[in-house]
């Protein structure tokens, strides 16, 4: 509903749902629950009045996953990457995520204004509550925090902290920025061929953003915040 151009987007959705036999996740105490398998999003996209038109001319495509047969969210990235046909850009967002309106042109718009050959523009984009119309004046969210981590079960790996507003005003040209982040990413689909998604990292959570960051800054990428969340 509030891209510029919705007949030139191609949705590669990797659906990873409990179909039948759900628990919970941990709730307080340790304790598990029987609960109801999850809805068939995609299903019901394509049956609503704003999804139906899109399904029917083959731009949403599907993998679905057995949660039983999940292997984390970076194999879930790979995976995502193979839904891809050749468009010219490529986006990856997570899921429960709202949008600006003209949230496709003006990414677009952001990446071209990067000042370098091989832009990669990303950032942790604000949560699905933000009234995003509100702050479209703002500067955008950059993530230049990494800290150690000083939980024992994390081994002291570097982690990624929550995007600040480093800016104070919204800039005209991206800033560089060190790190992509996995909830926003848009750049050339180049970079499919060049820094494909690596299929043998099951279960990784914690990592996948700065392996992807490394990768695409020794391939001759340039990663930049955006000037305004979208």
């Amino acid at each position: 509903e509030k891209a510029k151009n919705p007949d030139q987007l191609y949705v590669g959705l990797v659906q990873q749902n409990c179909e039948a036999d759900c628990r919970s996740g941990i709730l307080e105490g340790g304790k598990m629950e029987d609960v109801e398998p999850d809805d068939d999003c995609h299903r019901l996209f394509c049956e609503s009045s704003v999804g139906r038109t899109h399904c029917d001319a083959g731009r949403v495509r599907v993998l679905r996953v057995n949660e039983t047969e999940s292997l984390g969210p970076y194999a879930a990235r790979y995976f995502a990457s193979k839904l891809w046909y050749g468009e010219q850009w490529f986006m990856q967002i997570d899921a429960h995520m709202t949008f600006l309106q003209d949230w496709d042109a003006i990414s677009i718009e952001m990446l071209n204004a990067a000042p370098s050959e091989k832009p990669v523009l990303s950032h942790y984009p604000p949560n699905h509550e933000q009234d995003l119309a509100a702050m479209s004046g703002e500067p955008g969210p950059r993530l230049c925090g990494p800290v150690f981590a000083e939980s024992d079960l994390e081994s002291q790996i570097v982690r990624l902290e929550g995007g600040m507003k480093w800016d104070s005003e919204q800039l005209r040209v991206p800033r560089f920025a060190p790190f992509t982040a996995a909830g926003y990413f848009v750049a050339h689909s180049d970079f499919l061929r060049e820094v494909p998604f690596d299929p043998f990292l099951p279960y990784i959570f914690m990592g996948e953003e700065i392996i992807m960051s490394t990768r695409l800054w020794t391939s001759g990428y340039d990663i930049f915040s955006p000037t305004q969340s979208v």
